[in-house]
């Protein structure tokens, strides 16, 4: 049957755990970022974050999976852990930050996110095609790379977001410290 105008909509959501700068360095990056001599849509500071783990991509939310998911990681231990990106990357649909060099710490915490939620009987696909970045802006049409002053900062803790896909709106569903 047709969906009539007055239908309501899904929302399409991704529901992702992230690790976000500290404030004041989402801020240096949004006004940099508005600098930028290129066109495009610069994401939010409120929204720069790494994806680390995607449990929903451009998909419905199944009913309690953000409340499974928070009770999974509720006790986790990993320890804080630095993180730098000293690349700047334009592609066909984004302009990104890049790590020159691998980030192993990030993705030993990934894999040690990923077991925890596996073995707490989630449907978890740990891709072994990992690539961290911060998308700075949407809409760039040009292709590029190149060496900027490095963004470096200690993760301490990570979060699981919401985004309502579309409507540049992220929930974050909790947050939690790294411990060891």
């Amino acid at each position: 049957m047709p969906r009539s105008a007055s239908s309501p909509q899904l929302a399409v959501h991704n529901l992702f755990f992230a690790i976000q700068p500290p404030k004041d360095i989402r801020l240096r990056l949004a006004k940099a970022t508005a600098l930028l001599p290129v066109g495009g849509k610069p994401v939010g500071a409120d929204r720069l974050h790494i994806s680390t783990l995607n449990l929903v991509h451009e998909g419905a939310l199944p009913e309690g999976l953000r409340e499974e998911a928070a009770e999974a990681v509720t006790d986790m231990e990993a320890s804080p852990f630095p993180v730098m990106f000293d690349r700047l990357a334009g592609g066909a649909t984004s302009i990104v930050l890049l790590p020159g060099e691998p980030l192993d710490h990030l993705r030993l915490f990934r894999e040690r996110l990923g077991l925890r939620l596996i073995r707490a009987g989630m449907d978890v696909r740990l891709e072994r095609r990992f690539r961290p970045h911060i998308t700075l802006l949407y809409g760039n049409e040009l292709t590029f790379e190149t060496e900027i002053d490095p963004i470096v900062w200690t993760v301490e803790d990570f979060v699981l977001i919401d985004s309502f896909v579309g409507q540049t709106k992220h929930v974050e569903v909790g947050r939690w410290p790294l411990r060891a």
